[in-house]
């Protein structure tokens, strides 16, 4: 007997709602970010009083590509860094028609970073000791489910990448403000697997995620001059065949460049308190 058409809507539903299990994890709109790797010993972690760093990245997905420019400055003790934490702000960062990379004004977010994050121990958001966030201008204290939803750290406060395989490559050279840097290369990958049970079988969904990164000890944060991840998330359907079909494999690509960095950071949001 072939089945109602109450039985096959039922049947849609049950399907659309394993795939909307399968699909939950798709990550915000840039995920690569400045803290990602922290915890990998394979990459350098150094706070300095004072660093700033500039970043360039860029999403590609769908056929869709997205460029972002971002900011990270440890300030000064002038700027709120104590023996306690370093004072952090992140900021968004615009190109103007000379090619100056400037805060966009009232926007970023300010952390307070406990000294403890070199141990590489716990997660980043037990590092963070306090947390103000500037929007056009106006600023409120953040909780912790709120800097989970922040687009500038979103990956680092959700999900700390950490490698399966961890494979040295062949030293690279980059440029970054006319200097030559000699850095180190490597690639790490890990993969995820999800499963979710249907009137058809099993959906199974499994996720790999590999990252390159070009490191040199001299820079600033994690001496990241160059960072590109790709993400392919690929489904198949357990006893395969019949009427439905899993959803296309997706593809991610981001890329994360250091394009300027210096010393003498300054406070862009305001005073400290």
């Amino acid at each position: 007997m072939r089945p109602t058409g109450r039985r096959s809507n039922t049947r849609c539903v049950a399907v659309a709602a394993a795939l909307l299990f399968v699909l939950s994890g798709v990550r915000p709109a840039r995920a690569l970010d400045v803290f990602t790797l922290w915890k990998q010993p394979q990459v350098p972690l150094r706070m300095v009083e004072g660093e700033w760093a500039d970043y360039r990245f860029e999403v590609m997905s769908g056929g869709r590509q997205e460029q972002s420019l971002t900011r990270v400055a440890c300030l000064d003790r002038s700027g709120g860094t104590d023996d306690q934490a370093w004072a952090v702000e992140i900021l968004p960062l615009r190109e103007e028609t000379d090619g100056r990379l400037t805060p966009v004004p009232g926007e970023g977010l300010r952390l307070r970073l406990s000294r403890r994050l070199l141990s590489r121990t716990g997660s980043l958001l037990d590092h963070v000791l306090g947390a103000r966030q500037w929007t056009a201008g106006r600023v409120a204290d953040m909780t912790a489910d709120q800097l989970r939803q922040d687009p500038l750290l979103a990956d680092s406060f959700n999900e700390e990448f950490t490698a399966a395989t961890v494979a040295p490559g062949t030293s690279t050279t980059r440029v970054v403000g006319g200097v030559q840097y000699l850095c180190d290369q490597t690639v790490m990958a890990a993969a995820d697997t999800q499963m979710a049970s249907l009137p058809a079988g099993r959906l199974r969904q499994v996720t790999t995620r590999e990252l390159a990164v070009a490191t040199h000890a001299d820079l600033p944060f994690l001496g990241l001059a160059y960072a590109s991840e790709r993400v392919r998330s690929d489904s198949t359907l357990d006893p395969p065949g019949g009427r439905m079909r899993p959803p296309p494999a997706r593809v991610r690509v981001e890329i994360m460049e250091l394009v300027a960095h210096g010393r003498g950071a300054r406070p862009a949001l305001g005073r400290a308190d």
